[in-house]
């Protein structure tokens, strides 16, 4: 998986020189100012964790939920070229696992925010393509007894394809899968999202 998420960014990288040489007598400098632009996609849906679940101690009877509401914050910047860039964020509970022993119950659960660098483009019209890399923050809570939390920083990556129905010049409405990898501590979530799309600065 992280073969396949490095040969895709390596593509993404190269698509830049050659499509701003195919534009490059196709357009002027004041047509290329007017198509840069903020665009900003907000909104949510569900995930389902598909990575092993190993929790201690085995003794413990219990049963795991392994779907959660997640959410997509994103920030991108729209040159004059295919590929574009910028920043993602979000929220999303990986699992959860109820616990019970005789007459004590408890619960462990694990939530992860990505705070990552994204790239993407536009395969065919309307659908587009995320490559994001950086990091994920791991909240970790167990309440078993006592309540004890812990947060870890770890290396991640996301892939997503969205299609995109426009509303008007500014607005428009997304339907995303999205791919959620930890895989700095083997965590992993697929995920699928409806996000409200708004080019609110253009330059």
């Amino acid at each position: 998986m992280n073969k396949l998420f490095i040969l895709l960014i390596l593509m993404l990288l190269s698509v830049p020189a050659i499509n701003m040489y195919g534009q490059a007598t196709a357009k002027t400098d004041a047509a290329a100012k007017k198509s840069h632009y903020w665009v900003v996609y907000m909104g949510g849906g569900f995930s389902s964790y598909v990575a092993p679940v190993n929790i201690r101690p085995v003794a413990l009877a219990g049963s795991i939920n392994r779907s959660s509401v997640a959410g997509t914050v994103r920030l991108m910047w729209y040159p004059n070229h295919l590929l574009r860039f910028g920043l993602e964020s979000g929220y999303t509970n990986f699992y959860s696992y109820n616990v019970k022993n005789g007459n004590t119950s408890g619960r462990v659960s694990l939530n992860a925010i990505p705070v990552l660098f994204v790239w993407s483009m536009e395969v065919v019209k309307r659908v587009n393509i995320y490559a994001g890399v950086g990091t994920y923050i791991l909240n970790t809570k167990l309440d078993y007894e006592q309540e004890t939390k812990s947060r870890d920083f770890v290396l991640g990556s996301n892939i997503a394809l969205s299609y995109t129905v426009p509303l008007n010049k500014r607005l428009g409405i997304a339907a995303e899968g999205k791919w959620m990898n930890a895989f700095e501590t083997k965590d992993a979530a697929l995920s699928m999202q409806v996000q409200m799309v708004w080019k609110f600065v253009k330059l």
